[in-house]
């Protein structure tokens, strides 16, 4: 097998997959994340090499070439050349890592959780966290989800400490809308309070019914997995929030067109 190590311009890539014949269905939502991270300057060295069958055939890298063409940048790869058909049995089914896997290892973000990238994922996509994301498309790259963490570290493991528990009101929509009321709400010892009322149902008077309120209205849903409910109950959420740290009665949850606590320009 021959190695080199080559700058793969868009030219090159796109001579490389016109002479390719077989492989796999491509998945547009890979392309575009790796064209994103490539674009931005967050892909990282590839230890993984762009490979070649002995036929001339593309072995591996297909959707690595289709977002250097996306991205118009060129990137250096290491280039395989002269594997047999057989070789191609045993590509890519290697235990593969997660994100928290590779944020842990190369001690970028050592404490982070599954936990802790949906929360801020929720925070930072809102009414669209259940969808896309809120870049148009669908998924993010590591390099972005990390991005994400580290921009709402502190509001997520708050949330993830003091948010309501129990199955069915420690869901994404509500903890999403905690995370983005602790950036604009300065007493955090009373949207605890909010929280508590939420895994518990007891209440103190009408100025504390807006989490009962939210409560009841969420644990008489079978399910809030589609889009639009997801986006009901977060604004919903906000709402409800918004009227408890005020101590203003709410005894039924109304619709909301509009975001109480929008995030401010630089914190998406």
């Amino acid at each position: 097998m021959e190695v080199t190590h080559e700058l793969v311009t868009p030219k090159k890539a796109e001579a490389w997959l016109n002479s390719n014949t077989i492989n796999r269905t491509l998945r547009p939502g890979v392309v575009e994340r790796y064209a994103a991270d490539m674009k931005s300057n967050r892909w990282t060295n590839c230890n993984a090499a762009i490979a070649f069958y002995d036929d001339g055939n593309l072995a591996d890298g297909q959707h690595r070439l289709y977002a250097i063409i996306e991205s118009g940048c060129s990137i250096k790869f290491t280039i395989h050349r002269g594997l047999s058909c057989e070789d191609g049995l045993n590509i890519d089914t290697g235990l593969g890592r997660s994100l928290i896997d590779n944020a842990r290892i190369s001690g970028i973000e050592p404490g982070i959780t599954t936990a802790l990238v949906a929360v801020c994922r929720g925070i930072a996509d809102g009414e669209h966290a259940s969808n896309t994301s809120r870049l148009g498309r669908c998924g993010y790259s590591n390099s972005e989800r990390i991005a994400i963490v580290q921009q709402h570290r502190d509001a997520g493991r708050w949330v993830i400490s003091h948010g309501p528990r129990g199955r069915n009101v420690r869901i994404g929509p509500v903890m999403s809308a905690v995370g983005r009321a602790w950036y604009v709400e300065k007493d955090h010892a009373r949207l605890q309070r909010f929280c508590s009322i939420m895994t518990n149902g007891i209440y103190d008077g009408d100025g504390e019914s807006a989490a009962a309120a939210l409560r009841a209205y969420i644990t008489s849903k079978q399910s809030l997995h589609t889009s639009s409910l997801w986006r009901e109950t977060f604004l919903k959420a906000q709402n409800c929030i918004h009227y408890f740290m005020r101590e203003q009665p709410l005894s039924s949850v109304r619709s909301v067109k509009d975001e109480i606590y929008p995030l401010k320009k630089g914190k998406k």
